[in-house]
């Protein structure tokens, strides 16, 4: 194979050259659609398609004159053509006013303020395009904006701003268009710097030590070198297959100060950490051919970059093929060690559910446990919520309970799925090495400046086939008689908290988690409900209570809510004077926290004996995470006005939840945020809030969104884009040309 000539280190001196001859920012002349011109269009506009529309003064938000979009069968279009401009992040934004404005059917219905980038000597299919859809209904004025992300290897030569629409009913009123340049973001984009032309970029992944890992061809435990040209730059990369298990590398930064750092991803996930980390993170390529994603900012003073491949567990392809150094102006450095000084931000919360992260990626060193943590430094996530697994299923060995696929400590014949094994073996590995990943997880979550509660799930003892053998609890299988019973008799998998005995068990096994370290206890009630039935025992105390038959009384009857009330606040008192007892142990004048993830209103919670508002009025709950479509819930929303009224009054924070892994958009996400901190909560919660983190431009939105100004503007014009480039060139193969590569298969 050829060898190109390689620049291993390139100074970004044309674009930047261009940049500074390029005109100034651009405008939007009659942006607000005041001045007309003889056949009474708005000048500066070019209109197309059918002219169902007006200018005057019923559109107007400001001046004398406002656009009227009327419905339209065929698209119309109003378009400006602004001059080229220099390379950085802009935002487009408009005020859009409706009455009963409905798209319709028709599948190119739609109304949008939508714009192109297009570049110097390339084609149109090579321009940018960015859009944000003006939602249907009835509103007043209100700012629709969307943020431009320039790509970076050509110079911009033209920038069209479009209103456009096609709806079938109603009026839009449009006026006061405008382009500003961006204000400074989360750093998901490298055109949020200043310096962002001036970077310094190391093109030759073959800088990477030890040579020994580097290879010609494809070779287990090594990284492939292939040669390339992607947009502006030209050198080697580094790939590696899914199954290559690639030995972890260092890049030398050669760098002095502060800088924001980008890697410049071909495929799949890295794992990355400077040379004075406390652990790698991961990034994911989420967009483009190769995306930048953004590591973070940091003085590089003798710094090295280290790359490693997400090898245990389920492997995942790397290709990764250059770094991307922007230097950082004294007052971004200022910006950034204020942002991380400032705990007032810290508002969100976060769970990892101690089996999610084996299963699939096999952990087995404090190293790698350390990732799942390091994640949260310096966000706006200030709570930690750690899973032991189950609700005496444990990831690490104890006479309590049961690590999952092991039987008389080896691993069980037949496992369910890949991960299971890969869980039980990874769980094993540690337990002989002395590793236990939930006193890792505690010290990690603390050592990122989070406050780490220890979480049982009460309700996860067994599973059912073809998983029975793998969940399962001893405990669970030694004490039928202590299991839920339906009113007709069914068996329900489920250990009743109206045995003693089963309390005392859930306890115990939070006091031994609780001890190595943690901040305080939390109860997942969200995920297993009920906890109390028919079943004999509480049959008993309803019949010792009432002198009647539970299972002959109406299931409405308010005594069986009452008693299952009472017996689940017996349970949460029992692991409040645990925690009170723990708390003299250490001596250090702390006070435990206790939390809960509860369901979503007060009726759902009070049917399963979770009595929210009793709790906080008895000083049993410190924190609450509602959670809505929990399994036996009915609610189909929060009730923010229920925990409002139940908590604020007690000053204990309550922040509903979003699945992580069923996340909206980010910008859902924001207005949802947004939503809950106007009813009074506290922040969010994030169910396995890592499924989040790998991906740049999501990971920006999730991890600042107790910003609330910056989550405002991320609600009106949507979430921050990650820069791409194109391939041309890899190894021997052209990328881009008429004929695909990989056509003939």
């Amino acid at each position: 194979m050829s060898r190109l000539l390689l620049t291993t280190v390139l100074i970004l001196m044309p674009l930047c050259t261009l940049a500074q001859d390029a005109p100034p920012p651009p405008t939007v002349p009659n942006g607000g659609f005041e001045q007309v011109n003889e056949d009474g269009a708005p000048l500066e506009w070019k209109a197309m398609g059918p002219a169902n529309w007006e200018l005057g003064p019923d559109a107007a938000r400001s001046g004398e004159r406002g656009l009227m979009l009327k419905p339209s069968e065929s698209q119309q279009w109003l378009r400006q053509e602004l001059p080229g401009f220099p390379t950085r992040t802009y935002t487009v934004s408009g005020w859009f006013k409706a009455l009963g404005l409905k798209r319709g059917p028709a599948k190119e219905a739609h109304a949008r303020l939508y714009v192109h980038v297009l570049y110097q000597d390339r084609p149109y299919a090579d321009g940018s395009q960015f859009y944000c859809d003006i939602p249907d209904g009835t509103y007043d004025w209100r700012l629709c904006a969307v943020q431009i992300v320039p790509n970076l290897s050509w110079p911009v030569a033209a920038f069209w701003v479009t209103v456009t629409s096609q709806f079938a009913e109603g009026r839009l009123m449009c006026d006061d268009i405008s382009v500003e340049p961006a204000a400074p973001g989360s750093g998901a984009c490298a055109l949020d710097w200043e310096n962002a032309m001036s970077a310094k970029v190391i093109t030759d992944m073959g800088l990477c030590r030890p040579a020994t890992a580097l290879a010609e061809r494809r070779e287990v435990g090594k990284w492939k070198l292939l040669d390339y040209e992607i947009g502006p730059y030209t050198g080697r990369l580094l790939s590696a297959d899914q199954d290559a298990g690639a030995a972890e590398v260092s890049l030398p930064l050669e760098a002095e100060g502060w800088h924001a750092v980008y890697v410049g991803l071909t495929e799949g996930k890295a794992r990355l950490r400077l040379s004075s980390d406390l652990a790698t993170v991961g990034r994911s390529k989420t967009a483009g051919q190769v995306e930048e994603v953004f590591l973070r900012a940091a003085d590089l003073t003798g710094e090295s970059l280290h790359i490693a491949q997400q090898s245990k567990g389920t492997g995942v392809k790397c290709g990764v093929a250059y770094v991307k150094l922007v230097p950082l102006t004294p007052a971004e450095v200022d910006r950034v060690l204020a942002d991380r000084a400032d705990l007032s931000t810290r508002t969100l919360a976060t769970s990892i559910d101690g089996f999610s992260f084996l299963y699939s990626k096999g952990c087995t060193t404090r190293e790698e446990l350390l990732e799942e943590t390091e994640e949260y430094r310096h966000s706006d996530f200030g709570i930690l919520h750690v899973c032991v697994t189950g609700a005496d299923q444990l990831n690490y060995p104890s006479e309590l309970g049961c690590m999952l696929g092991v039987r008389d400590g080896e691993p069980i014949a037949t496992f369910p799925r890949p991960g299971d094994r890969a869980y039980t073996e990874a769980v094993l590995e540690m337990a002989r090495t002395g590793v236990n990943p939930t006193q890792v997880l505690i010290e990690g979550g603390k050592a990122v400046g989070m406050t780490v509660h220890v979480s049982i799930r009460p309700g996860a003892w067994e599973y059912g086939a073809p998983l029975e053998e793998f969940f399962t609890s001893p405990f669970y299988q030694d004490h039928p008689e202590w299991r839920c019973v339906d009113r007709d008799g069914t068996p329900v998998a489920r250990m009743s908290f109206a045995v003693p005995q089963v309390r005392r068990h859930l306890v115990e096994v939070l006091r031994e988690a609780v001890g190595f370290g943690a901040d305080g206890a939390n109860i997942i009630y969200v995920r297993g409900v009920p906890y109390v039935l028919w079943e004999e025992p509480f049959c008993r105390l309803f019949a010792d209570r009432y002198g009647e038959d539970a299972r002959q009384v109406p299931e409405t009857d308010p005594r069986l809510t009452e008693l299952r009330v009472e017996i689940m606040t017996g349970f949460m008192a029992e692991v409040r004077q645990m925690l009170d007892e723990e708390a003299v142990r250490r001596g250090d004048g702390n006070r435990l926290g206790l939390s809960a993830f509860v369901l979503a209103d007060e009726a759902d919670n009070l049917k399963y004996g979770i009595d929210v508002r009793g709790w906080v009025a008895q000083g049993l709950l410190d924190e609450i995470s509602p959670y809505v479509r929990a399994g036996g819930g009915t609610a189909k929303d929060y009730d923010l006005d229920f925990f409002a009224e139940a908590c604020n009054g007690s000053g204990v924070p309550w922040r509903p939840t979003l699945i992580a892994w069923q996340a909206p958009t980010p910008r859902e996400m924001a207005q949802f945020a947004l939503r809950c901190y106007d009813a009074g909560a506290a922040g969010i919660t994030f169910w396995d809030g890592n499924s989040l983190t790998t991906s740049t431009p999501r990971w920006a939105v999730v991890s600042r969104l107790g910003h609330l100004e910056q989550t405002r503007s991320v609600a009106d014009q949507g979430e921050p884009s990650s820069s791409t480039l194109r391939i041309h060139r890899m190894g021997e193969f052209v990328m881009d040309g008429r004929y695909g590569v990989m056509w003939g298969y």
